[in-house]
Formats: structure tokens, C-alpha cells, sequence
């Protein structure tokens, strides 16, 4: 797992992390339908702001990550053979 070492990347993780909580905290409460719904799209919104910035930002770019490969694997097919 990537640890979070870009700054932005850290707060953006600590919203979402609030986000969450609320979240639960309505479940919890047993809150009404509206509420949730709008919890939950904060929620959404808050990971494709994290989703957006790691696309975005040079420090995840994969130059900058040693040691990864996101090659695409081979058919099931070829693997079998």
C-alpha cells in the first residue's frame, strides 16, 4: 500500500476520513433518507477529489513511484498453456 506522502493528498485523506464519520454517525442515529443521500454524495465527491488529485499530482506519477508495474496481465487463456 502507498503511503500518503504528498501534503494535499494527506488533508484531502483527512476529509474524506471526517466524511465518513458523519456518515456512520447518521446511520447510527438512524437518520432520514435525504440526509444520507446527501452524506454519501459528500463522501463521493470527497474520494474523486483524492481520485482526481492523484491523476493530477507529479508526485504519483509513475516515474515517481520505483517499484510498481501496472502492466495488464495475460488471457487466462495464455496463462493456462
Amino acid at each position: 500500500m502507498l503511503q500518503a506522502t504528498c501534503p494535499k493528498l494527506r488533508a484531502i485523506a483527512g476529509l474524506l476520513r471526517e466524511k465518513y464519520d458523519a456518515h456512520f454517525a447518521l446511520i447510527s442515529r438512524n437518520a432520514p433518507a435525504g440526509e444520507l443521500r446527501h452524506a454519501e454524495a459528500e463522501v463521493f465527491r470527497t474520494n474523486r477529489l483524492m481520485t482526481n488529485h492523484r491523476r493530477k499530482c507529479p508526485h504519483w506519477s509513475p516515474a515517481f513511484t520505483p517499484g510498481t508495474s501496472l502492466g495488464t496481465r495475460p488471457p487466462l487463456l495464455e496463462m493456462v498453456s
